[in-house]
């Protein structure tokens, strides 16, 4: 979940204190804002994928 998670509130708590640190920013992957469907297809969008994690590696 993006909003509302654990995840956004450690990256920008990390981004805001240890700027002055950090090469690049702190970047975060998350599921879609959307109820996790039952059928595997489907899920398949909702959740991330090994895929999307290098993509933002990269």
């Amino acid at each position: 979940m993006r909003t509302g998670g654990i995840g956004a509130s450690l990256t920008a708590a990390i981004n805001e204190n240890f700027h002055d640190y950090l090469d690049a920013p702190v970047m975060y992957l998350s599921s879609q804002d959307v109820p996790t469907p039952y059928a595997g297809t489907l899920e398949e969008w909702t959740v991330v994928q090994p895929a999307q994690i290098e993509q933002l590696c990269q």
